[in-house]
């Protein structure tokens, strides 16, 4: 083939290969375009960064990974915190950060705390580890969740209820209960759904506020640092662990980063719910 023909041929192989945007970001204040640099720079002035997730999705760790990249570059002094990792597993996670522990034995303590693959939250444990970034397990102990799931607040007992805010109740006029409500249905029959729909909501609402506190108790003791909180998109909109700081009394700063969804997307998704969404 004559080299001109050659040549020319390639040009039209590269032309014809999509290429794959990379993550685009919207500042839901004002609709407009940022960068995933800018939106880390203006995200860093806050001490709490919620980023959501669904648990299932590789993309939205990968962005995950990426933000506490940009994060870290401008505020070495960060810490992750995950709803993937109870609070009564913190000594391991302290021993991971500090380079103190395997990772068959970290991957051992995530399998029990976690369902989903170590392998798909990978990448971000080992960022921290490498970095020496601290880990914050967030959420409540799963026995207590699951006894507001299936009895309601009501049947904790003093001690149980030590931590959490007194009076955790489905806040029925919260814009977060239609998207609940919504989950609910997709993993519960309609059985006596009222009721069953009522601990629902209270189990999700005691997490959220168990989550606000513990973000609280460690900025509080460790007064230089900020934290990425980690968690499913329900316990990251405005709606909930950021209400729940509101009403915690907390003063401070946060923002909310959530990639998009058939649920929240650029049609639907305004101020309310987040400060940026991402589309991956």
């Amino acid at each position: 083939m004559p080299r001109i023909l050659l040549f020319m041929s390639i040009i039209f192989l590269h032309l014809a290969v999509p290429v794959q945007a990379g993550p685009t970001a919207t500042r839901l204040s004002d609709k407009e375009n940022v960068s995933l640099p800018q939106l880390a720079a203006d995200a860093g002035s806050s001490r709490v960064i919620l980023i959501g997730e669904n648990h299932d999705d590789q993309s939205h760790h990968d962005l995950q990974l990426n933000l506490i990249r940009l994060l870290f570059a401008k505020t070495p002094q960060l810490a992750i915190g995950l709803e993937m990792i109870q609070t009564d597993s913190q000594a391991q996670l302290d021993n991971w950060s500090a380079g103190k522990l395997s990772e068959p034995a970290m991957q051992a303590v995530f399998k029990e705390n976690w369902s989903l693959d170590w392998q798909m939250y990978r990448g971000i444990f080992l960022f921290a580890r490498d970095n020496r970034l601290p880990m914050v397990g967030l959420n409540v102990p799963l026995a207590i969740v699951r006894k507001v799931y299936q009895h309601g607040f009501a049947s904790l007992t003093p001690e149980e209820k030590r931590g959490l805010p007194e009076g955790t109740v489905c806040d029925l006029s919260n814009p977060q209960t239609a998207l609940l409500r919504k989950a609910f249905q997709e993993i519960a029959s309609h059985a006596s759904a009222g009721q069953m729909f009522s601990n629902f909501c209270e189990a999700q609402t005691v997490r959220n506020s168990g989550m606000a506190i513990n973000m609280v108790r460690y900025l509080e003791s460790h007064p230089g640092r900020k934290i990425v909180g980690l968690t499913g998109i329900q316990h990251a909109v405005k709606f909930a662990i950021p209400d729940q700081l509101a009403r915690l009394g907390s003063k401070l700063a946060s923002t909310t980063i959530l990639p998009e969804t058939p649920e929240l997307n650029g049609n639907n998704c305004t101020a309310r719910a987040a400060d940026y969404l991402v589309v991956l």
